[in-house]
């Protein structure tokens, strides 16, 4: 089990997370995406391409950078991804879990 944190952040305590699996820093905190996601893409695709339902992503960071990780993430696990969401109040990871070709409740109802 692995815990792929999107990027470094500065300052920012991601021990907690270590009870889901080996912690891996996919980008570090000074990376950015300005006018070419095509280098940052193409880094996440080399790191993410073994994810599986035993992975985790933790969302942190410059926001494209986020999604674009779990585009990848996604597309490497047939749809489906793990995310790690931080609760400040109770100080604790809760898994978020992600299916895209699940159907789901109809949000109109």
């Amino acid at each position: 089990m692995t815990v792929y944190i999107t990027q470094e952040v500065i300052g920012r305590n991601f021990l907690p997370a270590r009870d889901y699996g080996k912690l891996v820093a996919l980008l570090p905190a000074n990376a950015q995406v300005v006018f070419s996601a095509d280098p940052t893409l193409h880094k996440l695709t080399s790191e993410l391409h073994n994810f599986d339902d035993e992975d985790f992503l933790l969302l942190s960071g410059d926001p494209i950078i986020m999604g674009l990780a779990l585009v990848v993430a996604l597309d490497a696990n047939n749809g489906k991804a793990k995310c790690l969401k931080w609760d400040k109040h109770e100080r604790t990871y809760y898994v978020v879990e992600i299916d895209r070709f699940k159907k789901g409740e109809d949000l109109d109802d």
